[in-house]
């Protein structure tokens, strides 16, 4: 069963801007500590690749992310921002690159488990802009020449290693 893919409004992006600048900013003004940047990307990929999600529990989060994300950026940029973006298209994850994304998730749940409150909220943050900016057609676009690809083929080496078919 897929999920109706949310879009992203202007007020959804410029919230999803705006965190991303304070989150660039606290990592420069902390003096660039690597904890911080990997586990704010890894949150960053882990949204994205929820947006591309096209069924599952995953794609639903990530829907509901991105309304409640389109609804404060729309409060607080006001007029007109709740213009819709284009939306994104199907990236292409087949059953293997689900496999590789599940994967994935439970990795970050693991790292989740041994990061402080601080690197957990940069996992957080790093989700939201990266579920928001996902569901942008270019962002989107990209992701589906880049890494959707590679998932398919990873989840695909694993079904193949256990021999399910």
């Amino acid at each position: 069963m897929g999920v109706t893919p949310a879009q992203l409004s202007f007020g959804g992006l410029a919230l999803s801007g705006a965190i991303l600048i304070t989150a660039a900013i606290r990592w420069w003004r902390a003096g660039f500590p690597l904890p911080g940047v990997i586990t704010f990307l890894a949150g960053l990929l882990m949204g994205l690749l929820s947006a591309l999600c096209t069924g599952g529990l995953l794609a639903l989060v990530a829907r509901n992310l991105v309304k409640a994300t389109n609804k404060l950026g729309e409060a607080a940029a006001g007029r007109g921002s709740s213009q819709l973006l284009g939306p994104a298209q199907p990236a292409g994850l087949k059953e293997g690159g689900g496999v590789a994304v599940a994967l994935l998730l439970a990795t970050l749940i693991v790292i989740w488990k041994c990061c402080d409150n601080t690197l957990r909220r940069q996992i957080g943050w790093g989700s939201v802009v990266g579920t928001s900016f996902g569901l942008a057609s270019g962002v989107s676009g990209l992701a589906a020449i880049t890494l959707i690809p590679w998932l398919n083929h990873a989840g695909d080496q694993v079904l193949f290693a256990w021999q399910v078919h």
